[in-house]
């Protein structure tokens, strides 16, 4: 697994711009623990910040002129008084850069030009949001050089998520950058999507691991998957008059469907209801997780793992593409489920391909990474850690 280090990111600076970086500045992706798609339905999640980052070696430029060098990608120049969206911008880190720039200046914030470096040890594809680490990255950037550090992490977020909904053409929530914004853990009520209620918790499970293995599988041609679960819960939400399922309190979704059971009459498509009931369900699960961090109760807390990943298969039913179980997210579950008699892993992020997540007991660590190595490929399976 590549890994950066910071004398040699220095000097790829100073070899680049002929002048010793006086910066250095990381942001690590972020990794979902649970609240699977609950997010753009205004429910919980918990979410946490890892130490796979992308780091940039960083001066301040005094002619507004932004010039980036990625490690493996085409310099980035363009004057900080021009962050309109161009025609090629578009779904380009560029566009990113702009978006971010744009977003915060904007808002009244201090921007500037500055020189940077930027390698990434955050590996595409692997739902550690490279993205918006790569977002955050830049908004860090513009806070430390222009604004001493000021800008609220919220407004960070918000400025990640607008580049990439309207610079990268990506629609997005908060989720991914809140995550990578607030560093460590976090729980995430998005009641007020505006102004979610974020609080930072420390987690107390010494002896459990956190697990990252990547499949291998596409997210290419799945974006009609992953628009179809919010879509199945708008429908059931528009039933009650309302927007979102959050809106609509258990008891009532309860009571319809009981009166559907009893009437013989459907008053939902059978996968709109079923995601519905993974809503409610998963949001339960979360405070659960939260009474289980709290009162240092890791049997509760596994629990709610397990019941995650099996509502996530039967009822959100995101852990593999139709019938493909060969492959797929659910099949590595299984395997990895096998391997982990004291432990718990589940579907990670999106779904349908990619990524899953192991909660490892210590005494599992050694067999399980070597195992999960030698079925998915060493550079597929990373341990992650907490970082700020």
């Amino acid at each position: 697994m590549k890994r950066i280090i910071k004398s040699e990111l220095l000097e790829k600076f100073e070899n680049k711009f002929k002048c010793k970086a006086e910066n250095y500045i990381t942001c690590g992706g972020r990794f979902e623990v649970i609240g699977n798609h609950t997010d753009h339905n205004h429910g919980v999640c918990i979410t946490g910040t890892c130490n796979l980052c992308i780091a940039a070696a960083v001066n301040k430029t005094d002619d507004e002129t932004v010039h980036i060098k990625s490690h493996g990608y085409r310099d980035i120049i363009f004057n900080v008084n021009k962050t309109k969206l161009g025609k090629t911008d578009l779904g380009t880190s560029k566009g990113i850069v702009k978006g971010v720039i744009n977003y915060l200046k904007e808002h009244g914030y201090k921007v500037g030009g500055f020189s940077a470096y930027i390698d990434s040890e955050v590996p595409q594809g692997s739902g550690l949001s490279s993205s918006a680490a790569y977002e955050l990255l830049i908004g860090r950037i513009i806070n430390h050089l222009y604004n001493e550090d000021s800008i609220d992490k919220l407004v960070l977020a918000k400025a990640g998520q607008y580049s990439e909904n309207k610079y990268f053409g990506k629609k997005s929530g908060l989720l991914d950058q809140i995550g990578v914004s607030y560093g460590g853990l976090n729980v995430i009520d998005f009641g007020n999507i505006d102004n979610p209620n974020i609080a930072r918790i420390e987690f107390p499970f010494d002896d459990l691991h956190f697990v990252l293995i990547n499949t291998g599988g596409s997210h290419a041609n799945l974006s009609s998957y992953y628009s179809a679960i919010p879509e199945s819960m708008y429908k059931v939400a528009e039933h009650f008059g309302k927007k979102y399922l959050r809106d609509i309190p258990e008891k009532e979704f309860a009571e319809e469907l009981l009166e559907e059971k009893q009437s013989g009459h459907d008053h939902f498509d059978f996968v709109d209801r079923k995601r519905a009931i993974h809503f409610y369900e998963e949001n339960k699960r979360v405070v659960n997780c939260l009474k289980a961090i709290k009162n240092k109760d890791e049997e509760l807390f596994l629990e709610q793992i397990k019941g995650s990943q099996h509502s996530s298969q039967n009822n959100l039913l995101n852990t593999q593409v139709d019938n493909q179980y060969e492959g797929s997210p659910q099949e590595a579950i299984d395997y990895a489920q096998a391997l982990l008699p004291k432990g718990a892993v589940r579907i990670h992020g999106g779904g349908f391909a990619g990524t899953i997540l192991a909660f490892v007991k210590t005494e599992e660590l050694d067999y399980f990474m070597k195992k999960m190595k030698q079925r998915y490929g060493k550079d597929m399976v990373y341990e992650l850690t907490l970082k700020d």
